[in-house]
């Protein structure tokens, strides 16, 4: 079954199996919803953590179930919904009709969405060219959360061989994305090695500049400052 036969397969299946259905797609799509690589992420330091830093508390259960089950604000529904409409109409389906039957799953599914809208949008902001790379990437992600859901009710070569065509196109865009990232880091590196022969040219009369600077600011703060005398009560013009 092709993707975009799911909406007629939904409306065609018995109330039981949509609902099984549903459910194991929402799940499917809850663990594992938000992309892989952002624009903004920071990598990881290698190393012991600083001594004076204590380690950060882990939430508890109570309190990680009571942030998946906080409703989300209208205003990012709307944009959340909106942006699955857009770039994924065969998810945003999905979402309308776990809306209706499972609520609660509609609510973590589309916190994790809003979180991934809100960091796309974000390395749209930062690299344009990367952002399309990352939108399609996240796309083909959903897909594949989406076949492998159908997969679980049931199987056929059909499924499987369209699964395997997605994974070979997401596999194909990762390794764009880390083609575009090494060109990125390869211009930065060209910037770094320019600044540093410009400091190792420009040694002696950077410093010699600084050091005039400080000397000139330091000589300006020995002058002593004149103040005019004040006049003394019951002297006269004269």
């Amino acid at each position: 079954m092709r993707l975009d036969q799911l909406t007629d397969w939904l409306g065609n299946s018995s109330l039981r199996r949509r609902a099984i259905w549903l459910g194991v797609a929402a799940s499917v799509f809850v663990s594992g919803f938000v992309v892989r690589s952002m624009a903004d992420d920071k990598p990881a330091k290698v190393g012991k953590p600083a001594a004076d830093k204590a380690p950060a508390k882990k939430p508890s259960a109570a309190e990680v179930s009571k942030v998946d089950n906080e409703p989300i604000s209208p205003k990012r529904e709307t944009a959340a919904v909106a942006f699955a409409q857009q770039h994924h109409p065969q998810l945003a389906e999905l979402l309308t009709r776990l809306k209706a039957s499972h609520p609660e799953q509609y609510t973590k599914a589309l916190r994790e969405l809003d979180k991934t809208r809100a960091r796309l949008e974000k390395a749209r902001e930062n690299d344009a060219e990367r952002y399309a790379i990352l939108l399609h990437e996240w796309q083909l992600d959903s897909r594949v959360r989406l076949l492998a859901a159908r997969i679980t009710m049931s199987t056929s070569e059909e499924l499987e061989t369209e699964l395997r065509q997605v994974l070979t196109e997401r596999h194909d865009v990762r390794l764009q994305l880390l083609t575009y990232d090494r060109e990125k880091s390869k211009t930065r590196l060209q910037k770094m090695d320019e600044q540093i022969a410009e400091h190792v040219q420009s040694r002696e009369t950077s410093i010699d500049r600084e050091f005039d600077r400080i000397k000139k600011t330091a000589e300006t703060r020995k002058k002593p400052v004149t103040r005019p005398a004040l006049k003394r009560t019951g002297d006269k013009d004269k």
